[in-house]
């Protein structure tokens, strides 16, 4: 008798358990009005037509698509990758060589997608950067070459990803004043991803190449931190900041050279390994070198002074520096590029 009770109480207990569930309660927390309950449905029926419409819009939509002959099917894709096992005879053209003078001309060049910019589904503005040039490409759907395909799949293509175009250039009406290159643009007739980004970049490229000055004037401005930075190296160099430091340094080292070559001076490369501290040795980096000890010599003033004494005349070297100077600051002579010369 005291078990059947016990199973009724049970049963009464998970029923009204039931109930409870099914009971639908508000933002008060208690349960909801006879007309809240039937206000609720109607939301409840709308959303769902709703969205049996617009899942009903997309399968045309995409049966459209499908049916829609895209007569621009070979102009674009992804290239397979070729591993230099094919040469071809492509003529590429640099951004930087792109001129007025060439309007009318077919080019093909090889350049980053720094951003696109989907005016409609029949048109697109691709900006492409090869260094630190920069220019303006456009796909317009016509009648033989572009496709409406071909301009979804050009707004698809991720940052950062390089690819193969053969354009067209123009003389737009007015300069593209956001690009290098702004006097031409180019036509796109061809699009083809060499080499896709396949996951999330860290950063924006544009976010990296505000300065400091720049984000402190501007709070909105998205500031990209220098270990963020260090950890994605490779990216962050490819700024137009970052490129056009070592341009600078490059430009430097060159007109050194010149000078000194036009002069008669003989460039000499002397070692940076040794087996004896240089200069005192005070001052020198101790390394393992096999079984033994060897330094890194931070000058070649010895090796100079020898050219000299073998009647050299005039010797001159660039190249690195190691001094073992701890430093409190953060500009070190521990590694640096020395510009060194010497004359009788």
């Amino acid at each position: 008798m005291a078990e059947q009770e016990h199973q009724q109480a049970s049963e009464q207990v998970n029923e009204l358990a039931q109930k409870m569930e099914e009971v639908i309660l508000g933002e008060d927390g208690l349960p909801l009005s006879k007309k809240a309950l039937k206000k609720r449905e109607k939301e409840l029926e709308k959303e769902k037509k709703k969205q049996e419409r617009l899942a009903r819009e997309a399968e045309e939509r995409a049966a459209r698509e499908a049916a829609e002959v895209d007569h621009g099917v070979d102009n674009y894709g992804r290239s397979a990758i070729n591993m230099s096992r094919e040469k071809t005879e492509t003529k590429w053209t640099a951004l930087g060589e792109l001129t007025a003078e060439m309007a009318g001309q077919l080019v093909n060049v090889q350049a980053r997608v720094q951003g696109s910019r989907p005016v409609s589904g029949k048109m697109c503005f691709l900006v492409l950067r090869e260094g630190v040039e920069t220019a303006q490409a456009v796909l317009s759907v016509d009648a033989d070459t572009v496709s409406k395909k071909m301009v979804k799949f050009a707004t698809s293509i991720p940052n950062e990803s390089i690819v193969s175009i053969t354009a067209q250039v123009v003389k737009p009406d007015v300069p593209v004043e956001s690009c290098t290159v702004g006097t031409v643009e180019l036509q796109v007739r061809k699009v083809f991803v060499t080499s896709e980004v396949k996951i999330p970049l860290p950063f924006a490229l544009e976010d990296a190449m505000h300065s400091e000055e720049a984000c402190a004037r501007d709070a909105t401005l998205n500031r990209v931190g220098l270990d963020t930075r260090l950890n994605n190296r490779t990216m962050d160099l490819r700024t137009i900041t970052n490129n056009a430091i070592f341009k600078i340094q490059a430009a430097v080292c060159q007109l050194f050279r010149e000078y000194l070559t036009n002069e008669g001076a003989t460039e000499i490369h002397t070692p940076k390994i040794i087996s004896t501290a240089s200069e005192g040795g005070s001052n020198v980096f101790k390394i393992t070198y096999f079984k033994g000890a060897a330094y890194l010599a931070q000058s070649p003033q010895l090796y100079k002074q020898a050219c000299i004494a073998a009647d050299f005349g005039k010797v001159y070297e660039i190249a690195p520096v190691f001094r073992a100077e701890d430093s409190n600051t953060q500009r070190h002579l521990t590694e640096y590029v020395g510009l060194d010369l010497e004359c009788s």
